[in-house]
């Protein structure tokens, strides 16, 4: 990835497009742009679903690391929410694993789903339907799904340039009190 200019655009517009394919349900239109990337581009397209899918699970639980229960109440909540208005393949178990697994866990897509998902096509479109449906189900209030992704994609760029020993001082910043509240504010020890 070159750090100088972002998200490259051979991978930013095949990944929105067919992210947007999978909001709108159109299957085999989601089918055609797959086959249509490099395998470059879907790589980098199932790798984007999971920072993006993980990035909304850690922005709901406070951003922080979510436990494993929180992932199962996230993904059980999303299948809920989603119900018959999704892919077939979007269940609380496939999300869950999606999630931990995936997301999370950094495992490799076809041994984490590919039991579930035995059809190739399925098996590349199972990230973009499931990430679409958190994404969709967790959407920050007044936020529209290209403007929170616009702002994951940024934090994304930003991270990948940082020096991790910074990692630390982003954690307590984290946590500090915000500015409108004062010098000192709940930091008096009591």
């Amino acid at each position: 990835m070159n750090t100088e200019t972002g998200l490259p655009r051979k991978y930013e517009k095949p990944f929105r497009d067919a992210l947007n394919h999978a909001g709108h349900m159109r299957v085999d239109e989601l089918r055609t742009a797959l086959r249509g990337m490099t395998d470059e581009q879907a790589g980098a397209g199932i790798q984007l679903c999971a920072f993006v899918s993980a990035y909304t699970v850690i922005d709901v639980v406070s951003r922080r690391w979510p436990t494993d229960s929180e992932i199962r109440q996230i993904a059980d909540g999303t299948a809920e929410i989603a119900g018959s208005d999704t892919w077939p393949g979007v269940t609380g178990q496939n999300v869950y694993l999606w999630l931990s697994r995936c997301a999370f866990g950094f495992e490799d897509l076809a041994e984490v789903l590919g039991k579930e998902f035995k059809d190739t096509d399925d098996l590349l479109m199972a990230p973009f339907f499931l990430t679409i449906d958190v994404l969709a189900t967790f959407l920050p209030k007044g936020q529209s799904i290209g403007g929170f992704l616009d702002v994951i994609e940024d934090a994304y760029e930003k991270a990948w340039q940082l020096d991790l020993n910074l990692l630390p001082a982003l954690m307590v910043r984290s946590r500090m009190p915000r500015p409108e509240q004062g010098p000192g504010a709940g930091n008096s020890g009591k």
